[in-house]
């Protein structure tokens, strides 16, 4: 496992990601109404899953990995795992895109300065712990797994609502 390679793949998901954003803001929907829209009660809504891969990147590297507190608290008491997708906290097109942009920024820094050491190292909560490269596979693979869901929900959306 080597940086350039965690940076790509990261780089690649990261841009999958944008490009479905990139679709639904050209689609002419009312964006409110897009990011809102539920597939089924209890399901999260796209806005929460985009705010959710921004927070994510946030509370791992800066609460699990470096041990401190987040650098978007509100972003993370919102949408980080655990959270319940709210129907008054919808975010905006441009929320979403300084989110997904700030804290992408800061995660990428972060990964471009370790050293293949710090990639073998172990952390984490007893029993839960695991290496900082199998981390940065791992939160990629998360966001593709979003993307997925994102993908997967506008597609519902648009069939719910006529959409070719």
């Amino acid at each position: 496992m080597d940086i350039p390679t965690l940076l790509a793949s990261m780089d690649f998901t990261r841009s999958r990601l944008l490009a479905i954003l990139s679709t639904i803001e050209k689609s002419g929907q009312d964006l409110q109404k897009v990011f809102a829209w539920r597939p089924g009660p209890g399901r999260a809504h796209m806005g929460w899953q985009f705010m959710h891969c921004a927070a994510t990147l946030d509370r791992y590297v800066n609460v699990n990995v470096l041990g401190g507190k987040p650098k978007d608290e509100s972003l993370v008491a919102g949408y980080a795992g655990g959270t319940t997708p709210s129907d008054q906290n919808i975010p905006t097109l441009e929320t979403i895109k300084q989110k997904l942009e700030s804290s992408y920024a800061q995660y990428r820094a972060f990964v471009e300065s370790r050293t293949p050491k710090d990639l073998a190292t172990m952390f984490g909560p007893e029993g839960r712990q695991r290496l900082l490269g199998d981390t940065i596979v791992l939160l990629a693979w998360h966001e593709a797994h979003h993307q997925g869901q994102i993908h997967l929900t506008w597609n519902l959306y648009k069939a719910a609502h006529g959409i070719a």
